[in-house]
């Protein structure tokens, strides 16, 4: 059978399926029910003829209904394919995919003129008027290969030159962190852990090599996830006091970071690829075409570095030690 939206007569909600071609349009995906949930008449109506006439509803709307989404993501784990992209340890599933198309016929259909870039799927092209969305339906895809509990859901925005409405969700708790231009659920905690996270994969002896040093310099313990929306997440939490990734995605890092950026109590630097400090959610025109042409070859974007603001050394030795 192919996809079919869920309907009032058939409130069930199937993941796509695609055999890891992301190409694949929605109405062309097989559909199994093993890999199926029923959905509410509340969800229904999101799905079909939502209001989202303010920002605050628009995200309400959105956690409602990532939790079915995310409930699939759990269904499908256990049973679900896992592909290789380019390299043997970058993986996707149909889950990745399935997640992500099913957004994209929501947004194209409710929030046609907002630009949204998916990990897995085709990169729009976009300006500095746009209100730009970006997409990582399983962030951890190695880890939710692997059957463990540390992947979520990135989904991130920004309009203007700041952030827009951010949300990092968490299938296997239910829980969530989330940002609008006027709230927030999150909450900076007085004495968070003296941990630095990074991600890198294990063969990585250099980015090893470097945070390393970084501990040793510090004398502050290693955090790590092996997923950066989880480690953000975390982060959140209280669970580390600095965080860098080098060569990041926008997808894996501006979700968490939005939400991070609410309290006073962290710095947030971004330098991009071309050595340039600047916000990461600069709207700029020279950083829109950086952006645009990152999206045509690895989509890697720049470093991220978040550290707490009273405590300048650790921003220090961290950009040291990545420049030397």
């Amino acid at each position: 059978m192919t996809w079919k939206e869920p309907s009032k007569e058939n409130p069930t909600l199937y993941l796509p399926l695609t055999q890891a071609n992301s190409d694949l349009p929605l109405d062309s995906c097989t559909i199994t029910n093993k890999f199926s949930i029923k959905v509410s008449p509340s969800w229904l109506s999101i799905w079909k003829s939502p209001n989202n006439s303010s920002t605050e509803t628009l995200c309400q709307n959105l956690l409602n209904l990532l939790a079915p989404l995310a409930e699939l993501t759990l269904i499908a784990q256990q049973h679900i394919p896992i592909h290789s992209k380019n390299e043997p340890h970058d993986l996707v599933t149909d889950t990745d995919i399935g997640i992500e198309l099913l957004l994209k016929k929501w947004f194209n259909k409710h929030l046609p003129n907002h630009k949204l870039i998916g990990e897995e799927t085709k990169k729009p092209t976009i300006n500095e008027t746009d209100i730009c969305w970006y997409l990582d339906p399983i962030d951890g895809t190695a880890n939710y290969a692997s059957k463990k509990d540390n992947f979520c859901i990135n989904l991130g925005s920004t309009f203007n030159g700041n952030p827009y409405i951010n949300i990092v969700y968490h299938p296997k708790t239910k829980t969530y962190h989330y940002q609008t231009p006027k709230q927030t659920s999150y909450k900076a905690l007085t004495n968070p852990e003296k941990k630095i996270c990074t991600e890198f994969y294990p063969h990585r002896t250099k980015e090893k090599a470097i945070y390393n040093s970084i501990l040793k310099q510090t004398n502050w313990q290693p955090f790590q996830t092996q997923a950066l929306g989880i480690s953000l997440y975390e982060m959140m939490n209280g669970k580390c006091s600095a965080f860098y990734k080098p060569n990041g995605k926008p997808w894996d890092i501006i979700a968490g970071a939005a939400i991070l950026s609410t309290s006073d109590y962290w710095d947030i630097t971004f330098i991009t690829k071309t050595y340039q400090s600047i916000s990461l959610f600069s709207n700029e025109p020279t950083i829109i075409s950086y952006l645009n042409d990152c999206f045509k070859t690895n989509c890697r974007i720049g470093t991220l570095i978040i550290t707490p603001r009273q405590n300048p050394k650790i921003k220090e030795i961290i950009i040291n030690t990545l420049q030397s």
